[in-house]
Formats: structure tokens, C-alpha cells, sequence
């Protein structure tokens, strides 16, 4: 009896098992409510809302693979939303909103990386100084090119990054790159020798550099890698899914991301699956508002707390299901030659 009760703990502390048993009985719950076509409908419509929290999760990943710690990835999905909405009004073409969207994220991390690293400038403070930066440019900016506060809708729906049409609603193709980079970033994590040269310096700095690997040179690269997917969320976000760009757009998903990143052990698999929990979360909260047995509760103030839901619930599942794997001293300190 001891030794199933043993197993049994032994299998459900298995993050990916606990997660998946989770969705599960979301949907369980959900199917009381809603008919099977519309739970198929709310599980495409989490992968949208997956989609930058997962591309910033599994940057972020990467970056601290490689020993840095950047907390701006707020900052950095804000302003590459705001420069692809702009970049795509004057280029009349979505796709160089997407790609100044991730020329953005890439000099924002590299900026950042080339600080943290042969600056020695201290992490922390430099992610603060993006974020807070980022929200006082676009405030700015949105007044100045537009002339509105706080906001900025697309002007024609042309420039929105194509969607791919299914039978019950549209993804867009960003939602297939997400996946696809989660096991590329895995794949060369692990199975190339620029990965492992990444992990050597995140793990420990002081022997990749005795071993003949520029410390310096492979965290900045992995840096502004990480930026360049945070990139790709910010312009998703502007292009691809809300079609505006305003001073609240990421709304605390950068900082969601961050926290996929702790939960997931530095693994992007888990940092994708993690982010999809909160997307479902999002859309459902979303459901939530317009359920018409819910409408009383709407009246009442409900509307707020749904507002809030995606993001209790996310943090609440991902404090409960906090992994046991212990990072790297390493990590977010910087590292200096003797």
C-alpha cells in the first residue's frame, strides 16, 4: 500500500502530468457550460492568447540558458509593438512591421546584453530601466505621431499578419512559429554545440572561459536571440491579434512570461505549455463576461475580477506547481575575467 501511495505522489509530481490535468478539468467544468464546438473554439482561441507570452517565456529561456536575467521583456514587447504598428502605416506592409518588431527586440537585448556583460552593468536595474523606459515612449509617441492618448488602432485591416482559416475560427501563422521555436530552441540547447557552449557559460562562466568559449560573446548572442522571440510577441500582439498599439498593450505578460520561465526549470517545452494556460485562462475570462447566466455577476462588479482572473489563476497554478530544480548561481551575475 506504502509503495503505491509512494508512486502515486511520485507520478503527480510530474509537472507535465499536472498541467495537462489542469486543462482537463477546466474544460470539465467548462463543458457544463458550453457545447463541445465551443470548447473547441475557446482551446484554438488560448493558443492565440498563448502565443507572446510563450515567444517572450521561450527567449527568455534561451537568454537564461546563457547566465543573463532580463526582467525588461515587458519593456521590450512594448516598444516592438509600438515600432511594427508604425513601421507597417508607413510601409504600407505588415511584414516589415513584423520584422521592425524584431529588429527592435534584438537591439533592446542587445543593448541590454552588451551592458550586462562587458559593461558588468547590474541586471536588474537595467530591466527595470527598459520597462519604465518603454512605457514613457510610447506614451509619448502615441500623442505625437497619432495625436491620441494612450492608444492607436491599426488603419486597415490589410496590414494585420495573415491568419490561417479553420473550421471553427482563424490562427495566425505566428501561433505555428511559437511551437516550432519551443523545440528549436530545445534542439539546439541540446543537441548542438552552440547550445551547449550557452549552457557551459550560464552554468559555469569561469570553466567555459578556461575552456577556450567567449563568455562575453555567447551571452550577449543568446541575449539578443531571447530578444529577437520577445520581439515577435510585441509585433503578434499589435499585427496579429488586438490590431492596436497602446501605452497598457502587454498588460503584465512580460512578466507572466517571467514567471513560465521559473516554473518551466529553463525548459522551452514547459515555458509553451505553461503559456498556453494562461491563454486559456485569458479567453476565458473573456467568455466569462458576455455568458449571459453571468450577466448578473457582471453588474455587481464581476467584470473586474474576471479582468483579473487569467492572472491570479496563472500564478496561483504556477506557485503550486513550482518545480524543484534548482538554477544556476550563475544566472543574472555578472562575470568578470581574472
Amino acid at each position: 500500500m506504502e509503495i503505491r501511495i509512494s508512486r502515486f505522489f511520485g507520478v503527480i509530481r510530474n509537472k507535465r502530468l499536472l498541467m495537462i490535468l489542469c486543462i482537463i478539468l477546466v474544460f470539465i467544468v467548462l463543458s457544463f457550460k458550453i457545447n463541445p464546438r465551443g470548447l473547441a473554439y475557446l482551446a484554438l482561441l488560448g493558443l492565440q492568447g498563448m502565443v507572446p507570452i510563450a515567444l517572450a517565456a521561450i527567449g527568455e529561456v534561451f537568454n537564461e540558458r546563457g547566465g543573463l536575467c532580463n526582467i525588461g521583456i515587458e519593456g521590450t514587447m512594448l516598444l516592438s509593438s509600438f515600432v511594427s504598428i508604425y513601421l507597417a502605416e508607413v510601409s504600407k506592409s505588415w511584414l516589415m512591421g513584423v520584422l521592425g518588431g524584431i529588429g527592435t527586440g534584438m537591439l533592446i537585448s542587445g543593448i541590454f546584453g552588451i551592458t550586462a556583460t562587458y559593461g558588468k552593468g547590474d541586471q536588474l536595474i537595467a530591466g527595470i530601466g527598459v520597462n519604465i523606459l518603454a512605457l514613457g515612449f510610447v506614451a509619448y509617441y502615441l500623442m505625437e505621431i497619432w495625436h491620441t492618448p494612450g492608444y492607436h488602432l491599426l488603419t486597415s485591416s490589410n496590414l494585420k499578419i495573415p491568419a490561417i482559416l479553420t473550421p471553427l475560427t482563424s490562427l495566425s501563422w505566428v501561433v505555428f512559429v511559437t511551437i516550432g521555436a519551443s523545440f528549436a530552441v530545445n534542439f539546439v540547447l541540446n543537441d548542438t554545440q552552440f547550445g551547449m557552449r550557452v549552457k557551459a557559460t550560464g552554468y559555469n562562466p569561469f570553466v567555459a572561459d578556461v575552456s577556450g568559449i567567449n563568455v562575453y560573446k555567447i551571452r550577449t548572442i543568446a541575449c539578443i536571440i531571447g530578444g529577437a522571440l520577445a520581439g515577435l510577441g510585441g509585433a503578434y500582439m499589435s499585427l496579429g491579434w488586438l490590431g492596436l498599439s497602446a501605452k497598457d498593450l502587454i498588460k503584465g505578460r512580460g512578466f507572466i512570461a517571467l514567471a513560465c520561465v521559473v516554473f518551466s526549470g529553463l525548459d522551452p517545452i514547459l515555458a509553451l505549455e505553461a503559456a498556453y494556460l494562461f491563454g486559456l485562462f485569458d479567453v476565458i475570462s473573456l467568455w466569462l463576461q458576455s455568458a449571459p447566466w453571468a450577466e448578473v455577476l457582471m453588474v455587481r462588479g464581476g467584470r473586474f475580477l474576471c479582468l483579473v482572473l487569467p492572472y491570479v489563476a496563472v500564478l496561483i497554478t504556477l506557485t503550486v506547481l513550482r518545480g524543484e530544480k534548482r538554477f544556476s548561481k550563475m544566472i543574472g551575475e555578472p562575470y568578470e575575467r581574472g
